[in-house]
């Protein structure tokens, strides 16, 4: 994926020029993550006319906000769709329209690179991928793209540090069903997945433990493994049964238990230690995890000399 949105052929619009999203600022984007896979941007209240220029990347649209009727026109018959909230609109790129919306405006953009995408179509369905597009759409439905998508939104929207490698785990997984069902070429062959070979495996397990407080990227892991970040998720799950994401989170699980039971630093430090986006995160990923809060765990198995200091703390009433 292009980490700057570069050029990719003459006469396109870049996303970043597309003049009415400068005049409208999303109230949720994927850029204050840092994260350069893709941008995901969450718009409500913008003018119910839309004109698009020919863009460089396709974008997917998800609706929010409820029901709405949705009007696609450029140089042939307008498409009118009755579209209910969270289903989807898929816009290849180099297409113009002019768009309009009867009812709540509300709508999440994510703009996919043209290159990203033959990389999973070849990848995946055994194509060149090259030339490939994404399948135009109005108001579609997909019972497995959809909560995929919702889960990005969610992570940008309410996360106070979002997760870069679940974005790039969610993502991925997002561009190899659009690969599958959304897109204008047909496999050759069934794709041959290929397990991690285990010294690729023990790199990235040790790269994992030494950077468990850093907030680690998909592409890190896949330059640990010594493969493609494209090649890198779906090998990774194959030897361990695990998504890259949810194999981190339960080492970050298991090293906040040993310094909940030998350390005596705050929860906040301990929070930080692990790779935690904060505080609130590490509480409810711990207690997902372990059945009990960080705090509760700590007064359970911590020292005799924890375990007191936290009596004390929690009944301060008895000092009185």
């Amino acid at each position: 994926m292009s980490h700057e949105f570069n050029s990719l052929g003459a006469g396109l619009t870049p996303v970043l020029k597309w003049p009415w999203a400068m005049t409208a600022s999303p109230f949720a984007s994927s850029e204050s993550a840092d994260w350069k896979s893709a941008l995901l941007r969450c718009w409500s209240g913008t003018s119910p006319v839309m004109v698009q220029p020919p863009l460089e990347h396709h974008y997917v649209v998800m609706h929010l906000g409820g029901s709405k009727r949705v009007t696609r026109n450029y140089d042939g018959p307008a498409v009118a769709e009755i579209v209910e909230s969270g289903s989807l609109t898929f816009v290849p790129a180099g297409t113009a329209y002019v768009w309009r919306t009867e009812g709540p405006i509300s709508f999440a953009h994510l703009y996919i690179d043209p290159r990203h995408l033959e990389g999973v179509l070849a990848r995946e369905l055994d194509t060149e991928g090259q030339g490939a597009s994404l399948n135009g759409g109005v108001g579609l439905r997909d019972p497995i793209l959809e909560p995929l998508l919702e889960r990005m939104i969610l992570e940008i929207r309410n996360a106070e540090y979002p997760s870069k490698l679940l974005l790039d785990c969610l993502f991925e997984s997002l561009c190899i069903r659009l690969a599958q069902r959304h897109t204008s070429e047909s496999p050759r062959r069934p794709s041959r997945p290929v397990s991690l070979a285990p010294h690729r495996l023990r790199r990235v397990l040790e790269f994992m433990d030494a950077s468990i407080g850093c907030d680690i990227s998909l592409l890190e892991l896949a330059d640990a493994a010594g493969t493609s970040q494209s090649h890198f998720s779906h090998a990774f799950q194959l030897a361990t049964g695990s998504s890259p994401y949810r194999y981190l989170l339960r080492r970050r699980v298991e090293y906040a238990k040993v310094l909940l039971v030998t350390g005596s630093g705050s929860l906040e430090a301990v929070s930080s230690a692990c790779g935690f986006n904060s505080r609130q995160q590490f509480g409810v990923m711990f207690k997902q995890a372990i059945g009990v809060s960080p705090k509760r765990f700590r007064l359970a198995y911590g020292s005799s000399k924890l375990r007191r200091q936290g009596e004390c703390a929690c009944e301060p009433a008895l000092q009185s």
